[in-house]
């Protein structure tokens, strides 16, 4: 029987990028350098296309029935400094686009939110973000203090993710229209407020394909961590 699908879309979850995880690294929300060089070279040889995510959501938005080829978006959750680093000039080499959801609350500091603290683990600066932001890097919101948005109140999440908006916007002078749900946690009700503030979407955990009628607010997404090597990859690029 033919196969009328014409392509798929897959959003790819990155954290961390660097060359040496310490002890208290979380290695799901690590990538070593050399691998992610490795998974970026592939991509650019192969057929898929690594598009912005403003630009999938377009072609989500426009009610298409297919995608017309296999997209790829790059996403990086929490803002690591070392992006400009370990991951922009790899990026670059190959035009391609990105949108990174730093935690507002933490900016120009080490990360803090979890049970360990991962003194390897520090935000991008104010200026940092304000630089990434003018070469084209694209700015989500992940909250003020990366709070799992499932576990508290209404109004407490309204805050935190409102005034992570309103925060990353005055720095970066541009609007802040995309949000990464910390922790993969939320719920309808936090799904309903995160539409209401003014985003256009939003991007979770979930690990499955884009289709063309996926919700805009409900964005699956497929990690990539430091186990990962290029067949495994592949693998992600591959299986539902």
């Amino acid at each position: 029987m033919e196969n009328n699908q014409k392509g798929k879309a897959i959003i790819l979850l990155y954290h961390q990028v660097g060359r040496k995880p310490i002890k208290q690294t979380n290695l799901d929300c690590y990538c070593h350098q050399d691998r992610f060089k490795e998974q970026m070279a592939f991509l650019n040889d192969s057929k898929y296309k690594v598009i912005s995510l403003d630009d999938l959501v377009g072609r989500i938005s426009s009610l298409k029935k297919d995608f017309d080829d296999d997209y790829v978006v790059l996403t990086f959750d929490d803002g690591c400094e070392k992006f400009s680093e370990t991951v922009l000039p790899i990026l670059r080499k190959y035009d391609f686009p990105s949108t990174i959801y730093p935690v507002a609350g933490c900016l120009g500091e080490v990360a803090s939110w979890s049970k360990v603290v991962n003194p390897d683990l520090s935000i991008v600066s104010k200026l940092a973000l304000k630089q990434l932001s003018e070469q084209g890097v694209s700015i989500g919101a992940h909250t003020i203090s990366h709070i799992n948005l499932s576990n508290c109140d209404i109004d407490n999440a309204k805050e935190e993710i409102f005034n992570s908006k309103v925060l990353l916007e005055s720095i970066i002078k541009k609007d802040v229209t995309s949000f990464s749900y910390p922790h993969g946690g939320y719920n309808e009700d936090v799904r309903s407020l995160v539409k209401s503030l003014g985003f256009s979407n939003a991007v979770t955990c979930n690990s499955k394909f884009i289709k063309p009628d996926s919700y805009l607010f409900e964005l699956p997404r497929k990690y990539v961590t430091y186990f990962d090597t290029l067949e495994s990859f592949k693998t992600i690029l591959t299986d539902e």
